[in-house]
């Protein structure tokens, strides 16, 4: 049942050190971006090796401000002469793609990591051989049966932010949202879908206010 969640990619149960699929990209990150969020504000070489190490991809000129958080890294890729402020949080298990000359704020989260909205796609019988197309374990109230042990399942999708924008402080890019080039997201806003060249949106959900010239 999971392929009818995401036929792209969907797993259940938690993603950890321990997953065989995840494991070795979710230590290297968690090894990497605690090294850099204890570094003193001197070790500026090494924080530059660390963030080279980190990313996918970052650009000549690319300041990321401590502390920084992802699952991966390896998944974000970032262009030249941005700017991402502390504490700043990327869910990256999908990719990243972050333009040039962009600002993003304080405390922004960008989300790849994404669950079904249905709570019969969303919670799933740890045993696979429990699951049927008739969902056999909840009954016509809803209700599930407490007796089975239950997981949760991921889904992804890829966020992309343009050139020369910029998100305002402790606003929460969602997954599958692509943002155009030249764009301002308001401070505290979550943005839930596309966002065109040459605006600005704000809210929650955002919503384009005027044009950006």
């Amino acid at each position: 049942m999971i392929n009818m969640v995401n036929k792209q990619w969907a797993i259940k149960g938690p993603l950890s050190l321990n997953d065989g699929n995840w494991g070795e990209l979710f230590e290297n990150a968690a090894n990497i971006t605690y090294e850099l969020n204890n570094l003193h504000p001197s070790e500026e070489t090494k924080k530059q090796e660390l963030l080279k190490e980190l990313f996918g991809k970052i650009g000549e000129g690319t300041t990321v401000m401590l502390p920084f958080y992802c699952n991966t890294g390896v998944k974000t890729i970032i262009g030249k002469n941005t700017f991402i402020n502390n504490n700043c949080n990327f869910l990256d298990t999908d990719i990243i793609e972050i333009g040039d000359n962009t600002l993003l704020g304080p405390g922004v989260n960008v989300l790849t990591a994404d669950h079904p909205v249905s709570t019969r796609e969303r919670i799933l019988p740890v045993d696979d051989d429990l699951e049927d197309e008739n969902y056999s374990y909840i009954d016509e109230k809803g209700n599930f049966d407490d007796s089975i042990e239950y997981t949760f399942v991921n889904t992804r999708k890829p966020v992309k932010i343009g050139d020369r924008c910029w998100i305002g402080a402790n606003s929460i890019i969602l997954p599958g949202v692509t943002i155009g080039n030249n764009v301002v997201i308001g401070a505290g806003s979550v943005v839930t879908k596309d966002i065109p060249d040459n605006v600005v949106a704000v809210g929650s959900p955002a919503k384009i206010i005027r044009e950006n010239k």
